[in-house]
């Protein structure tokens, strides 16, 4: 048997012991996932990331992108909840994309945390619904976007000596005043999203908040007189008064027909807002916004939270840490949105957030922050409800309309009888 001289033994400990900290070190670093993978929105996560790397130092994270959307996020994670390898957090989608998760089993309530940070006094309480499951909280809202306004050229109504309209008798006659001068009156962009967002409106004044949320649950029939109304109503106060050449354009080009004066309205969330500073365009001198007509009192959000898988052991600190005002702070300064959490310092925020920050203090104090409908309803309904609206916007007749209610009844009808809906 070979003897272990002195430097031997003290060369293999001195092994173990690098061996030991090294591993130790891989235990305690861990990764938050976002497909936020350039510019400013880059900048925003890794703020956070540097800041709770900062306060926990024993529990430090990485970012890393995962390039794509909501759906490869999601492919993402499955494949590694099933290797036992999950990321410490996540970006998620709010609502409906929380309880997928949820149903199947992985994602972790944070309740502990949810209470430490009293998030029931910091987050909206519309927010709130779609945050939680059966109760429980499920992530963490880092921003929201306001999706409810519609952007102007101020020096074009200062021109035609137009004001913002309150109504949507008001609104109708500024679109008439803007096309008399030769200017198309309202933007719009293809997809699934940008139809809706203009739908909101209409809808809200048929519905009001409660009928809201009850077609969220499913408890409205799309061929209801109601629903009717407010699709009869959206061709009236929105379609009708369309740029004839929106369909096929990405929003940024909808909002360079606004900066360019070839629109004198764009309803679009208020990251449209950024993208026109970033075109030279001074926030409430060049351009300003007003609530959409019929919007009430009511803002509608789209919202990014952090959520983070059952198996992960090291998530609370990153939680805590992005629910804090100062995570809240610098990820919206960077990113150009408002904090989801209504404690932080408002003085952060540009003319619009400022602006857009006393409109959701005041919508709050009536309980009408309203999360995009998008994700409350099950995901193909949602889906082809978008798509139907794009449609209808694109062929805005009475048989048009006749074949995309129907479509979408029998959606709901099928999604009712796979108890698909969530009672938010």
């Amino acid at each position: 048997m070979l003897k272990m001289t002195r430097r031997t033994a003290l060369l293999l400990a001195a092994s173990i012991i690098t061996l030991s900290s090294a591993a130790s070190a891989q235990e305690s670093s861990s990764e938050v996932w976002t497909y936020w993978g350039s510019g400013a929105e880059k900048q925003a996560i890794e703020s956070v990331v540097a800041l709770d790397n900062q306060k926990h130092p024993d529990t430090e994270v990485t970012h890393r992108v995962i390039p794509g959307n909501t759906l490869e996020m999601r492919r993402q994670l499955q494949t590694a909840l099933l290797g036992g390898t999950p990321p410490t957090a996540y970006q998620s989608a709010m609502g409906y994309e929380l309880k997928t998760f949820v149903d199947a089993d992985q994602l972790a309530s944070i309740d502990s945390v949810w209470k430490q940070v009293k998030g029931d006094e910091i987050f909206p309480r519309g927010l709130q619904r779609v945050v939680k499951i059966d109760g429980k909280p499920y992530a963490i809202p880092l921003n929201m976007g306001v999706i409810s306004n519609v952007f102007y050229r101020k020096d074009v109504f200062d021109k035609l000596g137009l004001q913002p309209p309150k109504t949507i008798a008001e609104f109708d006659a500024v679109c008439d005043k803007l096309a008399a001068a030769g200017i198309a009156p309202l933007g719009n962009a293809s997809g699934p999203f940008w139809s809706m967002y203009n739908f909101y409106a209409p809808l809200l004044s048929v519905l009001g908040p409660d009928g809201y949320f009850k077609m969220a649950q499913g408890e409205v029939s799309f061929t209801s007189p109601e629903i009717r109304k407010a699709f009869e109503l959206y061709r009236d106060t929105f379609v009708k008064h369309y740029s004839k050449n929106w369909s096929g354009k990405t929003w940024a080009q909808g909002g360079d027909d606004l900066v360019n004066k070839d629109v004198g309205m764009y309803m679009m969330g208020d990251w449209v807002s950024a993208y026109m500073k970033e075109r030279g365009l001074q926030p409430g001198k060049d351009y300003d916004f007003f609530p959409a007509p019929g919007i009430g009192k009511a803002t509608l959000i789209q919202v990014d939270v952090i959520a983070t898988p059952k198996e992960s052991k090291t998530s609370d600190n990153f939680l805590l840490t992005a629910a804090s005002t100062e995570a809240q702070a610098s990820f919206n300064k960077y990113k150009g949105s408002i904090a989801a959490n209504l404690k932080t310092d408002p003085s952060i925020y540009d003319y619009v957030g400022q602006k857009e920050v006393k409109q959701l203090q005041a919508s709050e104090a009536e309980n009408v922050v309203l999360p995009n409908l998008f994700f409350l309803l099950p995901t193909n309904l949602g889906s082809e409800m978008g798509n139907q609206l794009e449609r209808f916007a694109s062929d805005p007749s009475d048989a048009t309309l006749d074949t995309v209610l129907k479509t979408l009844e029998a959606l709901r009808l099928q999604d009712k009888e796979d108890d698909a809906f969530v009672n938010w």
